[in-house]
């Protein structure tokens, strides 16, 4: 049995999948698990081949995003959990996951929760202590934490290589899920209450977008540049970092560095943050259909849940074994006041697409600043040209 996976905790993931895997083969001696890790990347356009006859590796288990669920259906590729498991459930999973599960306009699951995790803010409390006498209640605005950065810039001016705020994208370039809370602040979503029209190109998108791209624009955030080589929290040369992972082994791993952890800046009138679940499908073509659910009914399970979680610095899936994982950490605490003003990414066919487009207008902003050739006049017209092939998609697949 194969599953294909995504690099969950970096460098360690192989590390990580093995001991997954020794577990698993612990209690089931007689099921081969096999993990293949694919990037996201990777991931979006190998998912697309599944259904050729000659394909070099046909694995049962897939991980996804949990927005590409509606798409899988479609496709055709992702086994009817409901049917393989009449007695499958969701009762116990959180309730923000459950939608992305199912079939669009059924109560048939076809991907079941694996893991999620929450966007937030974190900071150096020495760093914030020298610029601010209230850093909890000036970070609770995005101008407030501009003002934040504007005012460590002078601080740090005479170190080498500093930003106030370090890119968490591992790509170094501008991250459409780090914007995502400004857009969702402003009560903005992708789309029109029912589905039928985007509003990618409106005047309040624009402006939702241009919060989160000012980081850049005032030199608050590096962009295009090595992963690790300038502006990291841990080497001093950064100070707060948007993140939906929670760090907590790279903050803990250094004594005398304390960081606190709060939510995101409110953009608009109301706190936001990205709720990012990732979920396990079976592949339709596999010949190993109840070894597969073996394992997903195994990742469920409380005790897997916390110790996988803990592994990737992420969050369990489940209720059950939610708020236990919370009560290991004090700063883990923070997140249980995150998680109600939290929102996913709507399971509809065309939900993938429209991400990976937006991640291109990214990169070409993120081009643009480096050059210093960017403009608003230009960022609209990229999003009034986005919008019309989000129009054109959701002409074709009705969402």
């Amino acid at each position: 049995m194969i599953l294909w996976a995504m690099p969950d905790s970096g460098a360690r993931t192989m590390e990580d999948y093995a001991a997954l895997v020794a577990l698993f083969r612990k209690e089931n001696p007689s099921i081969d698990l096999s993990v293949r890790v694919l990037t996201r990347n990777v991931l979006w356009r190998r998912i697309f081949t599944l259904k050729d006859p000659f394909h070099e590796e046909m694995p049962d288990l897939i991980q996804i995003p949990h927005y590409w669920t509606a798409l899988i259906v479609k496709a055709g590729i992702a086994e009817n959990l409901s049917q393989l498991d009449p007695g499958l459930t969701l009762t116990d999973s959180l309730p923000q996951l459950k939608e992305n599960c199912y079939q669009p306009g059924t109560k048939d699951i076809y991907s079941y929760p694996w893991w999620f995790d929450l966007s937030a803010l974190h900071y150096r409390v020495d760093h914030l202590k020298m610029v601010s006498s209230s850093p909890d209640e000036e970070l609770k605005t995005w101008s407030g934490l501009l003002s934040v950065c504007a005012k460590l810039r002078e601080k740090f001016k005479n170190v080498p290589g500093y930003y106030p705020m370090q890119n968490s994208d591992w790509r170094g370039s501008l991250s459409m899920r780090s914007a995502l809370p400004c857009m969702w602040s402003r009560e903005l979503n992708f789309f029109t209450e029912d589905r039928a029209a985007t509003l990618v190109g409106s005047k309040e998108f624009k402006e939702a977008l241009h919060d989160y791209i000012t980081l850049a624009l005032k030199e608050y955030m590096p962009i295009l540049r090595e992963r690790g080589s300038l502006g990291t929290i841990v080497s001093g040369k950064a100070s707060m970092m948007l993140a939906r992972k929670q760090g907590i082994s790279t903050f803990s791993a250094h004594r005398g560095m304390r960081v606190r952890t709060v939510p995101v800046p409110m953009a608009g009138d109301k706190p936001a943050a990205y709720l990012s679940g990732m979920n396990l499908f079976i592949n339709t073509f596999s010949q190993h259909k109840k070894d597969a659910l073996q394992f997903i009914k195994f990742c469920a399970r409380k005790d897997i849940q916390m110790r996988y979680a803990t592994m990737i610095e992420a969050f369990p899936a489940f209720e059950y074994a939610f708020e236990p994982f919370l009560a290991q950490s004090p700063r883990l605490q923070t997140y249980k006041h995150i998680l109600p003003s939290a929102q996913i990414l709507p399971n509809m066919v065309i939900m993938g697409t429209v991400m990976e487009i937006l991640k291109r207008v990214l990169a070409m902003c993120a081009a643009q600043i480096v050059e210093h050739r960017f403009t608003q006049a230009l960022l609209d017209k990229e999003l009034d040209m986005t919008a019309k092939e989000i129009e054109f998609l959701l002409s074709i697949y009705k969402g």
